[in-house]
């Protein structure tokens, strides 16, 4: 059988083989349902991790629900720390900015103490910032509308600080310097998700208390909330869990300045206790304080105390996720029905637990809009597993197309460059060299983004990681074979075929 006949099976049965493995890998969702019995639903949601643990090479993860008040599933799994230590309910995972709900909590305490109004503009308790002056009204920066997002702040996140980079001292120093904190729309006009409102808050706490953040939170939240493992200095947590990448390799823990807006740390067992409090306070917050915090925002009644805002047939589900760096979680919690769920994770690639284990309970809470939202991200996870087959077989074809003609003796690789006259050799040339620099790129963005993680990266929750990380993969090796396409010689006297 001649070389050419055999180099045709192997690339139909690539083609044939890639085709099976999309089809087979294509990611779903195992759902829940409200008729399920509490032993069912804890039977999916563990199947469920751990597929998703083996699938996506996750670190460590707490995750759990919680049920008519009770929780019924709760699970503490993988490694903690580079040198192995387990994951357990006292492990404390980075929060990322589901912070701010604690920040919620926080204000809203010093509110009912009678230390500050919600509605007074935070500059009238504010002693070492000022909000620049601009052409926008300050004045109308309130505590609520901090709360709320709508007060016209800029900043939407901050990313942490590594041990290598230029430090800010304090909130301060970031907030005039680093990352400069000010108005850029009218306060009360709209809804702007903004980590520089938390920010505000954060030194509104630190001003009125005369302390840091961590000791007003430990005082007023934890301690009586009995969260021993939570805190906002995480250098006090005895459990503190370390960060992992893609590949379960521990890398660098950032440093969180902009503590309210993504500094928090909390372990599974203290974010259980959390949650349980939105059905009763926690003896932390009364009904009144509980009401104006899950109350819809104006002008934008889907979120509110920067919880989003869900509507079911048994309630308000509010939400909150958390993506910092590494770290990845999520909150959930319909106080009517005393329902919540949440998972933290320390691995990059914990972020499709999002996907996986959070779109798996949504079901069991009826929420047209979550169901819909995990309907459109697992429609984009296959749509680019579809597009990774695509540019595979074109990849195929490319190669079958280059090494059949170096079989039949029509193209060869050399190092001098031929061919059909200046002009188009010329451009094969540059056609080239444009394949070279986008492979170089796909390569570099395929290694800092997955194999090492660039730790300032902050992924959003809504991204399929892991079909991205195949499409990547799958787009360089076509760069790689169109590379090659291009800068093979066409043989003028074709010899005649290679035998097998």
């Amino acid at each position: 059988m001649r070389a050419i006949t055999y180099l045709r099976l192997a690339c139909a049965s690539l083609a044939v083989v890639a085709a099976g493995f999309t089809t087979a890998d294509l990611r779903s969702v195992p759902a829940t349902s409200p008729a399920m019995e509490n032993a069912d639903l804890a039977d999916t949601m563990d199947r469920v991790l751990d597929d998703a643990m083996r699938e996506y090479t996750i670190a460590g993860v707490v995750a759990g629900v919680i049920r008519d008040g009770e929780v019924v599933w709760s699970a503490r799994e993988g490694v903690a720390t580079a040198d192995g230590r387990p994951v357990t309910g006292d492990t404390s995972f980075n929060l990322g900015s589901i912070s701010k709900p604690l920040t919620v909590w926080l204000v809203l305490d010093l509110a009912e103490a009678g230390l500050i109004d919600l509605d007074t503009p935070v500059s009238q308790y504010l002693t070492r910032f000022a909000l620049p002056a601009g052409s926008h009204d300050a004045g109308k920066v309130t505590v609520r509308r901090l709360l709320r997002h709508t007060a016209g702040t800029n900043l939407i996140g901050y990313g942490g600080y590594g041990a290598h980079e230029e430090q800010p001292a304090d909130v301060i120093e970031l907030s005039t310097t680093f990352e400069p904190l000010g108005l850029v729309r009218e306060p009360a006009t709209t809804r702007s998700y903004s980590g520089g409102g938390y920010v505000l808050l954060q030194m509104m706490i630190e001003d009125i208390t005369g302390g840091t953040l961590e000791a007003a939170a430990h005082a007023r939240l934890f301690a009586p909330m009995e969260m021993h493992n939570s805190g906002f200095a995480p250098e006090l947590l005895p459990h503190r869990a370390d960060a992992f990448n893609y590949y379960r390799q521990p890398i660098e823990s950032l440093r969180d300045v902009a503590l309210t807006a993504a500094g928090g740390w909390a372990s599974g067992d203290d974010i259980e206790r959390f949650l349980l409090a939105h059905f009763d306070g926690g003896g932390v917050l009364g009904s009144e304080s509980l009401a104006a915090a899950f109350a819809p925002t104006v002008p934008d009644p889907g979120y509110a105390m920067s919880y989003t805002r869900w509507q079911t047939p048994r309630g308000n589900l509010l939400g909150h996720g958390g993506n910092n760096s590494t770290w990845h979680g999520q909150i959930y919690v319909r106080p009517e029905t005393g329902d919540a769920f949440y998972f933290l994770t320390n691995a990059t690639s914990g972020a499709q637990l999002d996907l996986d284990l959070s779109c798996a309970w949504l079901p069991l809470m009826e929420s047209e809009a979550g169901v819909t939202r995990c309907a459109s991200v697992l429609g984009t996870a296959r749509s680019v597993a579809w597009w990774s087959l695509g540019l595979g077989w074109l990849a195929i074809g490319s190669a079958w197309w280059l090494g059949g003609g170096m079989l039949t003796g029509r193209r060869a690789l050399s190092l001098r460059p031929t061919g059909h006259g200046p002009i188009r050799l010329t451009g094969r040339l540059a056609g080239f060299a444009l394949m070279l620099a986008m492979l170089v790129f796909s390569i570099w963005v395929s290694w800092t983004n997955s194999v090492i993680w660039r730790t300032e990266t902050i992924l959003i929750d809504e991204i399929p990681l892991d079909e991205l990380e195949g499409l990547t993969l799958v787009v360089s090796g076509l760069l790689t074979v169109w590379t090659l396409c291009l800068w093979s010689n066409p043989v003028r006297s074709a010899r005649q075929p290679s035998q097998g």
